[in-house]
């Protein structure tokens, strides 16, 4: 009779074959699990100091009450500085612009006196005189001029009193000192020291640049009134002269005038 098959042996054999796909599924599983982990990568770090940045100032403030003189040239009693000045302008004081009448010959001289005040490494800043676009102006035979002057030093001699809304006396710069590496924006040199007096025109492009963050300056504006067309007065109405009864009770009107600082950054050296 013939032996039987051993399925013992058989079941054996399936069991470990069975087993050793087990065996290989779980070490798979171990080489995924391991390209799933992270790695440490260096890196460092160093502290640096820090700093403060600060704004600067623009400020421009009423050093004194406007005052009037009367700088006619064949007056006696003009004897006075006006204003501070350099003492080249002598005048007799005014006590109510309001009740003393011009006459041909004359010429008047308002005089505002204002701290101004620049701090900053870029600042450069138009000294203008706001509100003349504004002047009512009925007398023919006036005409206005100004100077500037910081302390009893020229920087403008005078000149035609520009009409313009935003026209420019002249500009300051704010000090040199502590911009570092920062070179001075001045073309007209510094206060007190090396600036040089302009006129005319020239007088609405310069640059000053001021010794210290704050400059007292004084601002004259004159008013003549011409006689004839050989007065002794640089400037002159249109048309050189007036006669009879020209002009007579008739008023210009300076009301509201304002002494400006304002910044630019179109103006000075460095500026492009």
């Amino acid at each position: 009779m013939a032996s039987m098959p051993n399925h013992d042996q058989i079941i054996v054999v399936t069991e470990n074959k069975r087993r050793k796909g087990l065996i290989w599924a779980a070490a798979g599983a171990v080489v995924l699990v391991a390209g799933g982990s992270t790695f440490a990568l260096w890196s460092a770090q160093d502290t640096f100091s820090g700093g403060t940045i600060t704004a600067g100032d623009l400020n421009i403030t009423q050093l004194a009450e406007t005052s009037f003189w009367d700088v006619s040239n064949d007056r006696k009693d003009a004897v006075d500085t006006v204003g501070a000045s350099d003492g080249s302008q002598l005048g007799h004081l005014v006590d109510d612009v309001n009740t003393w009448r011009i006459a041909p010959g004359d010429k008047l001289a308002a005089s505002f006196e204002a701290t101004a005040t620049l701090d900053g490494d870029n600042l450069v800043a138009r000294l203008g005189v706001d509100g003349l676009d504004q002047v009512t102006s009925a007398i023919s035979g006036i005409s206005y001029s100004y100077e500037v002057y910081y302390g009893d030093q020229l920087l403008v001699s005078e000149t035609a009193l520009p009409a313009d809304a935003d026209a420019p006396l002249l500009y300051l710069s704010a000090p040199g000192t502590g911009q570092d590496a920062g070179l001075e924006d001045a073309s007209n040199g510094i206060l007190g020291d090396t600036a040089t007096v302009v006129t005319g025109v020239a007088a609405q492009s310069a640059v000053f640049g001021m010794p210290k963050t704050t400059a007292d300056l004084n601002v004259v504006i004159y008013a003549s009134f011409y006689n004839d067309a050989n007065g002794d007065f640089r400037y002159q109405a249109t048309d050189g002269t007036v006669s009879d009864r020209t002009d007579v009770k008739l008023a210009d009107t300076l009301a509201d005038l304002t002494v400006s600082l304002e910044q630019v950054r179109d103006t000075g050296v460095q500026f492009n």
